[in-house]
């Protein structure tokens, strides 16, 4: 088992495959770091187009990625599309990239950032996974699963008394893992009823990640 350090919150979700509470997935055997939806420049590309948010997020963004790059040393990163959130956000993302070049970076091309020359890749595949952004539907073989994210997965929580919250889950099952956004702007979307019957739905919150199954 892998040692989790007290800032590091993380569970296995099947053998060697660990979520952690950055919204990250670490394949232990394979030394392979996952991250979804990263919509670096999220804040830049919105105050160009008049909506005037906090200009946040990029050193953030960063500094959660280190994080998780210096606890598992990684090999090798996966960034599974949506890394940028415009084409012409790129600047953090590149520097973030130089930073790190000493981890092989695999960029998959999602619907943002299709036109990023970075992200050259549609998908990536070993042994029965196959890792692709997920905004385009794919007819797999029987026996492979795919790795995506785009979907933003995430369940609403109340108590029945107009108390509610929202949090990022991961979608696991047979055919499929769908990984949570990990942009701290995007807020999800609830899940728990998309649940096929054979799939768990890991809930993250800040000091807990624990599984979920359809309900019936």
């Amino acid at each position: 088992m892998l040692p989790c350090p007290p800032d590091l919150l993380h569970v296995e979700i099947q053998r060697g495959w660990w979520l952690s509470g950055d919204r990250t997935l670490f394949l232990e055997n394979e030394r392979a770091l996952i991250v979804a939806d990263i919509h670096w420049g999220y804040a830049q590309s919105h105050r160009r187009a008049g909506n005037l948010l906090p200009l946040w997020g990029n050193e953030a963004t960063a500094e959660r990625l280190r994080r998780v790059v210096r606890h598992y040393e990684p090999q090798r990163m996966i960034w599974l599309g949506d890394s940028l959130h415009k084409t012409n956000d790129a600047e953090a993302a590149e520097a973030f990239l130089e930073e790190i070049a000493h981890v092989e970076t695999i960029v998959i091309a999602g619907n943002h950032d299709r036109k990023w020359k970075r992200a050259d890749r549609v998908e990536h595949r070993f042994g029965d996974y196959v890792f692709h952004h997920g905004h385009q539907r794919r007819e797999l073989e029987p026996h492979l699963v795919e790795v995506i994210g785009h979907l933003h997965p995430a369940v609403a929580l109340g108590d029945g008394a107009g108390l509610s919250l929202k949090l990022h889950a991961l979608v696991h099952g047979p055919r499929r893992i769908v990984l949570p956004s990990f942009s701290d702007w995007s807020s999800g979307t609830p899940w728990r009823d998309e649940l096929a019957e054979d799939e768990k739905l890991w809930i993250i919150s800040p000091k807990k990640i624990w599984p979920i199954t359809r309900s019936r």
